[in-house]
């Protein structure tokens, strides 16, 4: 190859090279995800997790009053602990406007333990389980959502709820276990992050307040007897899933 043509292919180089410079200026940057129009719906489902922050006081019999007994008969506890519960969420909301949503929150009920702590007598009944339920909680919320960050979507919310029990399990030391249904009212704080207009994950944190009451009959040493209490719950719970606008 001579100098001439070693020129001229420099020169083509060097031209194809402006000119690929010069397409990549004129290429526009990618824009962010627009937020979701009003009337969109979305889906959440995921899977969630429960701890509950519980306190328990006497409404009546002596379930957490502790008492002399013989050997073989219930022992009263100073409060009561709640297993963490782990289950499958659903969560739906409509977009009334690109920022404000309501939205309907469920889980698959879980079976939850109850167990007596401070109890005394554990180690004469083998066991320290008051009893256990199968009951979730169906939230209605009322969310804002934050569309200037792009794919990332964070939102909070607040809204009024009720625990609902779908079966009592008398499988510990109290016969005839119950735990009432009630209301409840919940705080919730999340993210979206969408990876197209349609499809992303998300994750999600609730603070639910809720009391309720429950009780049975306890064997002491004067025969069956009633006992009752009050059994402030208030839990946290944790979520994480895949979200889907439409």
């Amino acid at each position: 190859m001579n100098g001439t043509s070693r020129f001229g292919v420099a020169g083509i180089c060097i031209l194809l090279a402006v000119s690929c410079a010069a397409a990549a200026d004129l290429t526009p940057p990618a824009e962010p995800l627009p937020p979701p129009p009003p009337h969109t719906i979305y889906v959440h489902g995921g899977v969630i997790g429960s701890w509950a922050n519980a306190n328990a006081s006497p409404t009546g019999g002596g379930l957490f009053v502790s008492q002399g007994t013989t050997a073989g008969v219930f022992l009263g506890a100073s409060n009561i602990a709640i297993s963490p519960t782990y289950t499958l969420l659903l969560e739906a909301g409509y977009f009334v406007t690109p920022n404000f949503v309501i939205a309907l929150a469920t889980a698959v009920p879980p079976i939850t333990h109850f167990k007596a702590t401070g109890l005394i007598a554990a180690s004469i009944n083998g066991t320290d389980l008051i009893g256990s339920a199968r009951y979730g909680e169906i939230a209605v919320l009322f969310q804002y959502h934050f569309t200037q960050f792009g794919p990332f979507q964070p939102y909070v919310g607040f809204g009024p709820g009720y625990a609902l029990n779908f079966a009592n399990i008398s499988d510990g030391l109290l016969r005839n276990f119950y735990w009432d249904q009630n209301f409840a009212f919940v705080l919730q704080a999340g993210a979206d992050y969408m990876l197209t207009p349609n499809w992303g994950v998300f994750v999600d944190g609730k603070k639910v307040f809720f009391s309720t009451d429950a009780g049975g009959f306890a064997n002491t040493n004067l025969g069956w007897l009633p006992v009752r209490a009050n059994v402030r719950v208030d839990p946290w719970a944790a979520d994480v899933g895949i979200t889907f606008k439409y």
